[in-house]
């Protein structure tokens, strides 16, 4: 038997040694994925890694309905006025036809403050007509409003039977009250409907509808928004409704 010569023993031992160096420097090999169990739900597969699902939109009620009046809970909407200083200094703080009160400042001989000034001297004949119509509905056409509402479409029908539509995604909706043409947009605050009617560039009639599902009540709050001065100009009336019951099959 012939023993291996030392060049044998020699390059065995570099050939070991090189399998041996790149055995440790081969960059390791990813895992294989593992796939899910057999019978694992579709939805459940990858659910790590899925979006959240999106929060549902705010529900916006149906403000359909016949409503009446209560007037126990209302103010007089015969005693609406939004823009006689004397309505206004007469009358308790956001109602209509209060007691007066005395010892108020602002009066003749007394130091008026800026915001008690009245801005209705400064107001235009359009802008007056405008507000005397929108007024005078309020005044005489309120007692019942009969709604009916299929989003975006509002359309309301009052106590003399004269009807206005609406468009609930801000549109402008255009309206002739009285003698006067006046130009309307209609909006959602969360479960609230508003509907600003445009008197003027400076000033818009504002009146928000806010359903009570518990009590089967709407409210319905009007204001004069004066734009120039970024307030109310005067009291908010107050308008509280009940839904009349369903006419029976």
């Amino acid at each position: 038997m012939r023993l291996p010569t030392n060049a044998s023993v020699a390059l065995a031992l570099v050939l070991m040694t090189g399998l041996w160096v790149s055995a440790q420097t081969s960059p390791a090999q990813p895992p294989s994925p593992s796939l899910p169990p057999v019978g694992t739900p579709p939805t459940q597969i990858g659910s790590a890694q899925a979006p959240p699902p999106a929060s549902a939109a705010e529900a916006r009620p149906d403000f359909s309905g016949t409503w009446t009046l209560d007037r126990s809970i209302s103010h007089d909407p015969s005693k609406a006025n939004f823009d006689s200083p004397q309505g206004r200094s007469n009358q308790r703080p956001g109602g209509f036809g209060g007691g007066s009160r005395r010892g108020g400042r602002g009066g003749i001989g007394g130091g008026s403050r800026p915001y008690d000034r009245d801005p209705a001297n400064d107001r235009t004949p359009e802008e007056r007509n405008r507000l005397k119509a929108l007024t005078d509905q309020l005044r005489m056409a309120s007692a019942t409003l009969v709604i009916s509402h299929h989003d975006p479409s509002l359309v309301i029908n009052d106590a003399q039977d004269r009807t206005q539509f609406f468009q609930t995604d801000d549109s402008t909706n255009d309206h002739q009250v009285g003698l006067a043409s006046i130009s309307s947009t209609t909006h959602w605050e969360g479960p609230r409907l508003v509907t600003e009617y445009t008197l003027s560039s400076r000033l818009k009639l504002t009146c928000t509808y806010a359903l009570l599902a518990a009590t089967k009540q709407m409210v319905l709050r009007v204001r004069l928004d004066d734009i120039e001065r970024r307030r109310a100009a005067g009291s908010e009336l107050k308008l509280v409704y009940t839904l009349a019951p369903s006419p029976a099959p």
